[in-house]
């Protein structure tokens, strides 16, 4: 699909998911009833998650292919909560599961303990490419199709998550916050998460900062170029795919000021135990925050 300017522009906005869609309608209807500017802003937002929600069904299988192995902050966070150490059975939401990869990974760093849980994402073909290695470690984790954005934007996300209140050792969300627009999604997300977490148990998130990476941060800027789509707000940009014409996500770089703001919004619930960076040829694509559930 061509994308460059005018009615291909209009059309490139409308590829949705239904969720997002749907929710993209309700943001309309809220600024033809006089929330121009709030409503204005979640339509924009909405419709760049709509974006990144159809690429990823249409790139699934390729997407997941490259995802295969597991991050290095992963090897990092279980060292900072100490879950290597324990023999008790771990229960975990993932929010944005993707492939299953972490659950993978968790199954194979903790051999021998039971693990249980949620995994929890909206694109079913992802998840199926994950299934197909699957074990049986992780048989006992519940799978829920949900759309994240679509219930961020609804205000409902922690009711939606079918893990109950106070349940889980450890909430994460990896490779996802950078496609949550808007700050008080991502806050909303990240009190979904700890809500979610036992007192003293972990929440574990990851912040994509690939503009530290000299390729990425030129495919950015030539894809926000490209696109004649309407200015975006800072450090928003749309990230190519193996140089295939025509194909973008959503994504979002943070700087330090921001993870400081959401740290700072959060901090009544949950206390930061650790903060460092790993992943990528150069061990700093990715910021990883650790909190600890009061």
């Amino acid at each position: 699909m061509e994308l460059r300017g005018g009615a291909n522009r209009e059309q490139a906005f409308a590829v949705a998911s239904s969720g997002a869609a749907c929710a993209a309608d309700a943001a309309e209807d809220l600024v033809a009833s006089g929330g121009a500017a709030r409503g204005a802003e979640e339509v924009l937002a909405l419709r760049l998650c709509a974006l990144t929600g159809e690429f990823y069904r249409a790139n699934a299988e390729s997407f997941s292919q490259t995802r295969q192995s597991p991050w290095q902050g992963w090897v990092r966070l279980l060292e900072v909560v100490g879950l290597a150490a324990k023999q008790k059975p771990l229960r975990v939401l993932d929010l944005a599961c993707g492939n299953l990869r972490f659950e993978r990974y968790l199954a194979d760093a903790l051999p021998g303990r039971m693990l249980s849980g949620w995994a929890v994402d909206n694109c079913d073909p992802l998840v199926e490419a994950g299934e197909r290695n699957e074990s049986d470690a992780l048989s006992r984790m519940s799978f829920q199709n949900l759309d994240a954005i679509e219930r961020l934007f609804a205000g409902c996300l922690r009711e939606a998550l079918e893990a109950p209140d106070a349940s889980c050792d450890l909430a994460v969300s990896f490779g996802f916050m950078h496609h949550v627009p808007l700050e008080r999604w991502r806050v909303g997300l990240l009190r979904a998460l700890i809500a979610k977490v036992r007192p003293g148990g972990f929440v574990a998130v990851s912040f994509w900062r690939f503009l530290n990476s000299d390729k990425l941060a030129r495919k950015a800027i030539r894809a926000r170029a490209e696109l004649g789509i309407p200015e975006l707000p800072p450090n928003d940009y749309l990230l190519g795919w193996q140089d295939t014409q025509g194909l973008y996500r959503y994504c979002h770089h943070f700087d330090e000021p921001e993870i400081e703001r959401l740290l700072a919004m959060v901090a009544d619930s949950a206390d930061l135990v650790s903060r460092f960076e790993a992943d990528g040829k150069t061990g700093n694509l990715n910021e990883y925050v650790v909190l600890r559930v009061k």
